[in-house]
């Protein structure tokens, strides 16, 4: 083949980044690093499971997403953005939905819903592209990684990785750029692009395996036979996702036009039904739109637009998915990189802050849930801002174990050490359940932040044995504490933390074979 034949084709096969579409510009770059298709095979098959993530870009505000009606705080830093308590949709007695997300509280009513409140890192970072990469990376705030979490899952089950493509995709974005978060350590699992008929149109069918002369047997021979390989996963990969989107042309539910989220939940819907064996879809609302630092809106606005296409898209999405028959298969969370501070600013909006809450759906999740406590506005960091009460990390290992049913070995690799994941999801059948949703609710510490000793509290569903140990950020242990047998009921234990230095640790608290764990801060 000619130069200059073989750059088009590459050009119209891969770098399609010019291309406008009906997702505000979104583009597509189809990828080659895959493991082979009997490994893919391990993984599907006890289980045709999916996960979506739905990435909320700009910060989320927590505050005013799930909003904590009894606290006065919370209307003495919000002058102008605080949503009224007759405004919000009744939640608890002390917390209240945003009267925009009318679809979530539907989904949570029903058992398709769960909250985790209090979710990040220790020692957030504000930055808009370093907490990103923290999150899809699934690293500390020190910790620099050009892998994703996903990515690195997947390859634990590709050892051939990537010497040979599968016939589907391993994860799909529909988004604007190409996902960290796909990214393994041996090269990108996935494909991005906009919808699945431009997808395969774009793309050339014809098979160019055999027109190139031989690379040659250097560092630039083997650049070039990726570039070769990249090419072909294109075209070997359009016709997978074309053939699904073919066998399921139509979707059971209305998706409005004028919500790019749930157009792309449209999309995902039709290729989960039409066959793919996609594990993970990456989607979001495109741009960084939650990035509220001005006019923020509080009964109306950009923030109550916002939360109103997310519930809205996500609850067409789940009937859809009823609809279609697929609704046992699917699963997912939103995410993103922060939250928003307490206290509004001087443009009627709010700027960078820390811990918020995260939303995790399905049918085969376990629904109707409040993992963690209402916001603490008397206890904040140094900058004002909320603390942590759970890791993110301990989401995606329950995806990771319970979901999927991956070992523990396997989630290890993925977030390079063990969370104690929240029971968040119907367990998968390969794996014993170890997690308790009333033990990690009823697990309080207080003070906390605290000095040189704290109270840690829970309550036993029945008489064990009771062990509490403590690590630091990077998962050593640093103390542990043989408390002996309990009976049912109310228990507390006085932990000592004179001895500690300042920082942010993990209390995990063992209780027989069950386990929760919550953040611990020391300051001195």
């Amino acid at each position: 083949m000619k130069r200059r034949d073989f750059l088009h084709r590459s050009t119209t096969g891969i770098a399609l980044a010019t291309l406008g579409t009906a997702f505000g510009g979104i583009r597509l770059r189809a990828l080659a690093a895959s493991p082979t298709l009997g490994i893919w095979r391990q993984l599907t098959e006890n289980s045709d499971r999916v996960f979506v993530l739905i990435q909320l870009t700009g910060g989320n505000d927590g505050l005013n997403t799930i909003v904590p009606v009894e606290n006065q705080l919370y209307y003495q830093a919000r002058p102008t953005l605080a949503i009224p308590k007759s405004q919000t949709l009744p939640l608890t007695h002390t917390l209240g939905w945003h009267p925009a997300l009318s679809g979530f509280r539907a989904l949570y009513n029903d058992g398709r819903l769960s909250i985790v409140q209090n979710v990040t890192y220790p020692n957030p970072d504000r930055s808009h592209f370093r907490g990103t990469d923290i999150w899809l990376t699934a690293t500390d705030s020190d910790v620099f990684k050009s892998s994703g979490w996903v990515g690195r899952f997947l390859e634990t089950l590709a050892p051939d990785f990537p010497e040979r493509l599968p016939d589907e995709p391993l994860a799909v974005q529909i988004g604007t750029t190409q996902s960290l978060g796909f990214q393994g350590e041996r090269g990108t699992i996935g494909i991005t692009f906009r919808d699945p008929e431009t997808f395969y149109s774009l793309v050339d069918q014809q098979s160019t395996s055999t027109l190139y002369d031989p690379a040659p047997d250097t560092i630039g021979g083997t650049e070039l036979e990726f570039v070769r390989t990249v090419e072909l996963s294109s075209q070997l990969y359009s016709q997978a996702v074309k053939r699904a989107a073919d066998r399921q042309k139509t979707n059971t539910v209305t998706y409005p036009l004028d919500n790019p989220l749930a157009q792309s939940l449209r999309i995902v819907a039709r290729l989960i039904a039409g066959g793919l064996s996609t594990k993970f879809y990456l989607v979001s609302i495109g741009g960084n739109t939650f990035d509220t630092h001005i006019n923020q809106g509080s009964l109306t606005g950009i923030h109550p637009q916002l939360l109103q296409q997310l519930g809205d898209a996500v609850k067409l999405f789940l009937d859809d998915c009823r609809g279609l028959g697929i609704a046992h298969r699917v699963a997912g969370m939103t995410f993103s990189e922060f939250g928003r501070r307490v206290m509004e600013n001087g443009s009627r909006g709010t700027d960078h802050g820390t811990a918020a809450p995260l939303f995790v759906f399905g049918e085969q999740i376990i629904g109707r849930q409040i993992l963690g406590h209402d916001p603490d506005l008397m206890n904040l960091d140094s900058r004002g801002d909320l603390l942590m009460e759970f890791d993110y990390r301990q989401v995606y290992a329950a995806a990771l174990l319970q979901w999927f049913g991956a070992p523990m070995n396997t989630m290890q690799s993925a977030l390079f050490r063990e969370f104690t994941a929240l029971p968040l999801f119907q367990q998968a059948s390969s794996v014993e359940p170890w997690e308790d949703a009333a033990l990690v609710q009823s697990l309080s510490i207080a003070p906390n932040p605290c000095t040189s000793s704290t109270t840690v509290s829970f309550v036993l569903p029945a008489p064990a044995y009771v062990r509490l140990t403590v690590h630091d950020i990077r998962g050593r242990r640093m103390l542990a504490h043989d408390a002996g047998e309990y009976p049912a009921g109310p228990a507390s234990l006085l932990l000592s933390t004179d001895r500690l230095p300042s920082g942010t640790y993990f209390v995990r608290l063992h209780v027989g074979r069950l386990q929760a764990m919550k953040a611990l801060f020391v300051e001195r």
